[in-house]
């Protein structure tokens, strides 16, 4: 792995990830070396200091929780240098979504909807498909490495009784095992994950030009992410940040949302247990996340009900006259309405669900549908459905495409059958007309809900039955249209066993976000049937879904079988 480190921190440097380094490396009466920034600072007692140069150090990793860069997209900045673009196609190569339609090809399908035999995406060494989805892990690790450099060579016993710098430790560390994480289960076998002779991955603990080191086996690499968050999660316990290293997001001007706080390293620990089928690690971590995040989004919040597309859709000669959806209505879009929301950013312009998977924004090739499978084992009482149009819609309006102008131009679609409106507006927060400009929305990236699944599959793994459908049961209430009777895993999947029951619920409740619904399949080795509405035959096969490590990575490594 040793060009490739090189290479990233050298570019990590000239991207200003090095904070006030490149001050300090000179020694002059108004600056700082490396060996001052520890010795008199960090092992110092001016604390107001010490928190200066920590936050420089850290603040910045909470950006690296879901980054673009215009390296993950070959140098261009495009739409592929969004992660959260890479993880739709994730959804796509599963059954879970269809893009556009045969005739109406969307943007992703060429390369990620069909599994044909010439469009090998998995092993593509300069392709976005792969190269670009190996650095985002790689940026994570080397971004975390610099400030580890200067914090893990504070005196130890100090360090062990100061709450700051230990929150800061936990902050990077969180994410360089997330870096780690994500090489795992993008590049080896998630069916071995026990193993002691198949290769892992090195792990890197300085911030310099390292020398190649061997790769760790399987076992000894998730072994590594188990041990260093366990310890983060100690770390953010003992500092003083929020509740118990919790901050909870709470009121329109909160910026807690985006803290790198105990429920963002507990949430990748209960991850990793499912990864490694160490359910006891995902319990103990799912159950002490559920102690801060107890509520679920409301049904009124919950996408937007396809009953009031007509409303909203409907115009005359002078302009719209119907009902708008503003983004505030929409706990997908809105924290103040999610009280699920565990990592996201406030206000933070167009998201991914905004800009892509917003119906009311697009036309044919940009319309994403459930997959009819999922549609049709949900029950009528069910909020998810409710957000999903039951047959096609026919003369819908596209909104205005010119930037500072409404109603100027407009064409008519038939959207289809199965168009998930989950995360649909007409408008952003703060505005009121139907124009592309207005995007400003809330991003919630790490849920509750998915807590919930994750602790709801440990306990059917591990043969808790009970305790599963008790979770599956917590969930399904919160999803039942109000004046209807209470789901429950009883009356709404009968005939099902439980971990099926887990399952159909991880593909319902988390369409459309995050890469869930691709490692849920890796995980379970198996990938569901398309429905009839699939017009794209060639399903993923699981053997896909582990990626050969970029040639680039291997030429500076050749510790590398």
């Amino acid at each position: 792995m040793k060009l490739r480190y090189k290479n990233i921190l050298f570019a990590a440097a000239l991207l200003g990830l090095t904070g006030c380094n490149g001050d300090l490396d000179v020694q002059n009466p108004n600056g700082f070396s490396d060996d001052d920034i520890t010795e008199k600072i960090l092992n110092g007692t001016d604390e107001a200091k010490k928190k200066m140069v920590l936050e420089g150090m850290v603040n910045n990793m909470q950006n690296y929780i879901l980054s673009a860069n215009a390296a993950f997209a070959n140098g261009f900045s495009n739409s592929e240098q969004y992660e959260y673009n890479q993880e739709l196609w994730r959804s796509l190569q599963v059954s879970d979504m269809v893009e556009g339609s045969e005739v109406y090809k969307g943007s992703w399908v060429t390369y990620y909807t069909n599994d044909e035999a010439t469009l090998q995406w998995w092993n593509r060494d300069q392709a976005v498909s792969n190269y670009g989805y190996y650095l985002g892990p790689v940026y994570r690790i080397s971004a975390a490495l610099h400030p580890l450099l200067y914090i893990n060579k504070t005196d130890s016993v100090a360090l062990a009784k100061d709450q700051l710098l230990r929150q800061y430790r936990a902050q990077c560390n969180t994410i360089k095992a997330l870096g780690y994480i994500q090489l795992m289960e993008r590049y080896t076998d998630m069916q071995d994950v026990n193993s002691t002779t198949k290769q892992g991955w090195p792990i890197y603990d300085e911030w310099k030009y390292n020398n190649p080191k061997q790769p760790l086996s399987v076992k000894a690499t998730w072994d590594w992410i188990k041990t260093t968050l366990k310890q983060c999660v100690a770390d953010f316990k003992f500092s003083a940040l929020g509740t118990e290293g919790y901050t909870v997001a709470k009121g329109s001007d909160d910026d807690n949302i985006h803290d790198i706080d105990c429920g963002v390293a507990q949430y990748e620990l209960a991850r990793t247990g499912l990864d490694t089928k160490d359910y006891a690690l995902t319990i103990a971590a799912c159950e002490d996340i559920l102690k801060h995040y107890p509520n679920l989004i409301s049904a009124d919040n919950y996408g937007m009900k396809a009953t009031l597309l007509k409303d909203v859709n409907s115009r005359n000669d002078k302009g719209w006259n119907g009902t708008t959806f503003n983004a505030d209505q929409n706990a997908f879009f809105n924290i103040d309405k999610n009280p699920e929301a565990m990592w996201g950013t406030k206000r933070g312009g167009s998201s991914c669900y905004f800009g892509n998977l917003n119906p009311l924004f697009h036309s044919m090739s940009g319309w994403y549908q459930v997959d009819a499978n999922i549609y049709n084992k949900l029950s009528d009482n069910d909020c998810r459905k409710a957000c999903i149009l039951p047959s096609d819609f026919e003369n819908f309006n596209q909104y205005s495409t010119q930037a500072g102008k409404t109603d100027t131009t407009w064409y008519k679609y038939t959207m289809p059958k199965y168009t998930s409106l989950k995360f649909a507006a007409s408008e952003g927060i703060g505005y009121t007309n139907h124009s592309h400009e207005a995007t400003t929305s809330d991003l919630v990236y790490m849920r509750a809900s998915t807590v919930r699944l994750m602790l709801a599959e440990a306990y059917a793994q591990t043969n808790q039955e009970a305790k599963a459908k008790e979770q599956l049961n917590i969930l399904l209430a919160a999803r039942t249209l109000p004046g209807k009777p209470t789901m429950t895993c009883d009356n709404s999947m009968q005939g099902m066993t439980v971990m099926d029951m887990v399952k159909l619920q991880w593909r319902i409740e988390t369409w459309g976000e995050a890469d869930w619904a691709f490692y849920n399949c890796k995980r379970w080795n198996e990938v569901p049937a398309r429905g009839a509405n699939q017009w794209s035959k060639n399903a993923i096969s699981i053997n896909r879904m582990t990626w050969e490590i970029p040639t680039k990575e291997r030429q500076g490594n050749s510790y590398w079988e």
